[in-house]
């Protein structure tokens, strides 16, 4: 499923992919993934956990269920220095995924994409796969600065 695409001579290494269940209870099970591809103690680990549970919890709240192959699948690609997260999800009718400028401060919804787009300093974007669902990713660095850690 990855579709990370590197020029020739480019250091690219799968560090990880995982089918999960399409269910915001995946969102626990795709951290455990993160932790296990990476390691809790790799310097871009807390951003890529939350990143991560954005786009997971995002895909199991807003993907339609009703078609067919309702599954998630999360991979994680490192390209030299940056980390390339990758949520395919089933897709839907209704909604198309999209960071939101402000958010009420009371608001209990809507954080998810700003948090990403942050995360990764506007390196984010949605593919439609036709009836393979769609994706959504978004590129970290590997070793952000310190400034850059948001967990």
């Amino acid at each position: 499923m990855n579709s990370v695409i590197v020029p020739e001579g480019v250091e690219a290494e799968i560090l990880g992919e995982a089918c999960l269940a399409l269910d915001p209870a995946s969102t626990a099970q795709a951290r455990a993934c993160v932790r296990e591809w990476i390691g809790a103690d790799h310097r871009a680990y807390e951003n890529v956990r939350l990143a991560t549970s954005e786009l997971v919890t995002n895909a199991a709240v807003h993907a339609d269920r009703g078609r067919a192959g309702s599954l998630i699948v999360l991979t994680l690609t490192r390209v030299t220095n940056l980390l390339y997260l990758e949520v395919t999800d089933p897709g839907g009718d209704f909604s198309w995924p999209r960071a939101f400028d402000t958010v009420p401060e009371d608001a209990e919804c809507g954080r998810g994409l700003t948090i990403v787009r942050e995360l990764s300093r506007g390196r984010w974007g949605v593919r439609d796969r036709g009836i393979l669902g769609r994706t959504v990713w978004c590129v970290l660095d590997a070793s952000p600065d310190p400034v850059m850690r948001y967990a």
